[in-house]
């Protein structure tokens, strides 16, 4: 659910796929950078590797690339960061606490009014 695979197939050697990504990443993402991605670039052909950051509201989920290369193909996985699915499994618990709140109390006249207020309050 929250990883995806995919495999690269090229004509490159290994070393030269190394040499590529070490000229692309940075170790340490620092102000006015032109580097593409963070991360690092072992010499046996692992790595883990990030976009920069730029504080644009579309770049707020930053996918970690982990990757590993076999002679002439490459092998990546992108996933999201252990936060993020940390908060979203705890978004979807409170939903569920939620639900079950209104579905207990939903005869209260105080909780019938939640809904038209929570429509008028997200129409603006």
């Amino acid at each position: 659910m929250f990883k995806k695979s995919h495999i690269i197939k090229t004509t490159l050697s290994k070393e030269e796929i190394i040499t590529i990504l070490q000229s692309k990443v940075e170790n340490f993402h620092r102000d006015n950078s032109k580097f593409d991605f963070e991360g690092q670039i072992n010499p046996n052909g692992d790595f883990c590797i990030k976009p920069t950051f730029d504080f644009g509201p579309r770049e707020q989920f930053r996918p970690e690339i982990l990757g590993k290369i076999h002679g002439s193909s490459i092998d990546l996985e992108f996933t999201i960061s252990t936060f993020l699915k940390r908060l979203f499994l705890l978004i979807i618990a409170m939903e569920f606490v939620f639900v079950v709140f209104i579905y207990n109390k939903f005869e209260d006249l105080q909780v019938l009014l939640f809904f038209p207020f929570l429509l008028i309050f997200l129409s603006f």
